[in-house]
């Protein structure tokens, strides 16, 4: 009968932890594309695969990246959405003014002298994007 009276709590906090891995993240920020805003080695809270987006948002995007790991993850920050309209500081592979395509995003880093973002790489698919930056962590 005690073994019963700890088995529910600790079975029930294991499910919260599972529950909690699965909907938040802790990233690591690798690189100076978002300066001043976070810098290499800041720790941020991410809750995964988000329903929506917004201009403004910072948001980790999954890349595919040579080597290992085969997936990077990268911190930028959102200037347009799918429907809205390209702002001139993301010209480059897209034009000025285009119209985002639906399920998209435009990115950029808040460096942009050291950021690989939207203006070298276009349109980012919004299925590529691992989670919203709620907040940097310590």
């Amino acid at each position: 009968m005690k073994v019963l009276a700890w088995l529910a709590p600790v079975a029930f906090g294991l499910m919260a932890v599972r529950w909690a891995r699965r909907r938040w993240a802790v990233i690591a920020v690798t690189g100076s594309s978002m300066t001043p805003t976070f810098h290499e080695g800041d720790r941020v809270l991410a809750r995964q695969r988000p329903k929506a987006f917004a201009v403004g948002d910072v948001v980790v995007l999954e890349t595919p990246g040579s080597g290992s790991p085969p997936v990077r993850r990268t911190v930028k920050r959102v200037v347009a959405i799918g429907g809205g309209t390209v702002p001139e500081e993301a010209a480059g592979l897209v034009a000025a003014g285009a119209v985002v395509p639906p399920r998209h995003l435009v990115v950029l880093g808040d460096n942009r002298t050291l950021s690989a973002d939207s203006r070298h790489q276009g349109y980012f698919p919004a299925d590529r994007v691992f989670g919203l930056v709620l907040r940097r962590l310590g």
